[in-house]
């Protein structure tokens, strides 16, 4: 039956319907198969018992306006231009910059695709002008913009949790420690790649079909002179626009007190979750009230702006509600049906160790996670497989941390995943570049996975500080 399941869904999603139509057209027809033509009246009943009535909801809606806010009121670009002034001189010190950069906005954030796109936008030129590779520029974003889904607020743990029912705070406090530790790999990485390889942030010194002086003619050296001249006129005339700006404006640039205000919010948003003052949705809506105000303070919102912040809102909100509602129909069914059940007795009968039955996992979340979205992916795994990993003694905290990592890999694993589209969108990189700076990313993710695997420790510990019981 699960085979029958999947093999319907698919079709509808090569077809080129949505994931969230394919999961309920799937459900629809499972209903009328299984159980006749009455029973697709439980779609509404479920739809309104399980997600219109969950005040949990309000959550994701609330951290994608938050996330808006900051991302079109370039909160990004100068968290990147601030962090560039202070590690830029360091040997890959735009890559490191880019790395932190999206660290900070992620946790502002709580969407990958957003993060990615934000960041990308200014820090891909950028380092390409200094003479970056485009395939390493490209991929220090990539893997960058994925922290925005495993750093608090997380908009897929969130997710998650709603369809566990595992308290939502526990879910993003645990992402801290690991968000930090990928973070901490990814310019770790930067580093030794950057010493090993040096082509990688030095493209300018390429002299390759270039004349020796005793070759030249002088038409050819006369020509050189003249693009040289050229360039050098081109650069200081931005130079001279740049510096005009600056004083129209009365503003040098960024500096550590324009993003301090981004700096607090943080602090608001998880400490109060932290430390109780606040329920998740309560922190969303601090989150929400102070991008707001950060962004109408420096004078930012515009009417055009506020509109596609609401659109932008509107639209990925409704998505996510339809997902979670034809997730929770398509869950029902399974469970109805005793697929669920069969599955844990399975596994718990069949001798296999934990890690045996992890390793699967991995390997079906990161197949399904090159070809959906992550919240895709754990609507259509998580329901039906909690019940068999907790059996078996993961803890639920933990398997939702390695879901979203493994999600997390898969977004920037080729050839189909998403920030690899989301950068091709808002660069002029080809997709073998793309593709090419991904796939060193791609190991080093997949190392912190297997860290997090041997360690649940790193995913819980912050939980028990918090007071909560968790094995």
């Amino acid at each position: 039956m699960l085979l029958i399941i999947f093999a319907i869904m698919l079709f509808f999603m090569f077809m080129g319907t949505s994931v969230f139509s394919s999961m309920g057209f799937t459900a629809i027809l499972g209903f009328i198969f299984w159980f006749g033509l009455k029973w697709v009246s439980r779609f509404g009943n479920i739809a309104y018992d399980q997600v219109c009535n969950n005040e949990n909801q309000l959550i994701a809606p609330m951290f994608i306006m938050m996330s808006e806010f900051l991302s079109q009121g370039r909160v990004a670009e100068d968290i990147f231009a601030v962090l560039s002034r202070a590690v830029g001189k360091f040997k890959g010190g735009l890559a490191i910059a880019t790395t932190l950069a999206c660290t900070i906005f992620a946790a502002l954030c709580g969407s990958s695709p957003a993060t990615a796109a934000s960041i990308g936008r200014i820090s891909i030129t950028e380092m390409t002008k200094r003479g970056y590779a485009p395939s390493f520029a490209v991929g220090t974003v990539a893997a960058g913009g994925t922290l925005g889904i495993m750093i608090p607020p997380s908009i897929t743990l969130c997710l998650y949790g709603m369809l566990t029912e595992t308290s939502i705070a526990q879910l993003l406090m645990a992402g801290i420690l690991p968000g930090l530790m990928l973070s901490a790999l990814l310019v770790i990485s930067i580093i030794v790649r950057t010493r090993v390889t040096p082509a990688l942030i030095d493209q300018k010194g390429d002299d390759k079909g270039v004349k020796a002086p005793a070759e030249l003619s002088f038409a050819e050296a006369g020509e050189i002179i003249g693009q040289a001249k050229a360039q050098v006129a081109e650069e200081q005339a931005d130079k001279q626009k740049n510096t005009d700006l600056a004083k129209n404006s009365g503003n040098k640039g960024p500096t550590i007190f324009t993003i301090l205000p981004a700096l607090v919010l943080i602090l608001v948003v998880l400490g109060s979750i932290y430390m109780g003052w606040a329920t998740p949705i309560e922190a969303a809506g601090y989150g929400v009230v102070g991008s707001f105000i950060m962004v109408l303070a420096q004078r930012r919102l515009t009417g055009k702006m506020f509109s596609k912040v609401l659109l932008n809102t509107a639209r990925t909100g409704t998505m996510m509600i339809f997902l979670m509602i034809c997730g929770a129909v398509m869950s029902f069914m399974i469970s109805y049906l005793g697929i669920s059940q069969t599955i844990a007795t399975t596994l718990a009968d069949s001798g296999l160790s934990g890690g045996v039955v992890l390793l699967l996992m991995t390997v079906l979340w990161f197949i399904l996670g090159c070809l959906m979205d992550p919240a895709s992916m754990l609507i259509l795994t998580v329901p039906f497989l909690i019940e068999a990993l907790v059996a078996m003694g993961f803890n639920k905290v933990h398997i939702g941390i390695l879901s979203v990592l493994a999600a997390q890999i898969a977004m920037i694993t080729p050839p189909v995943g998403m920030n690899l589209f989301v950068l091709k969108a808002n660069s002029d990189v080809t997709m073998g570049d793309i593709i090419k700076g991904a796939v060193p990313y791609v190991v080093i993710l997949f190392v912190g996975y297997v860290i997090l695997a041997l360690f649940p420790d790193i995913s819980l510990v912050v939980p028990r500080l918090m007071g909560f019981n968790v094995r």
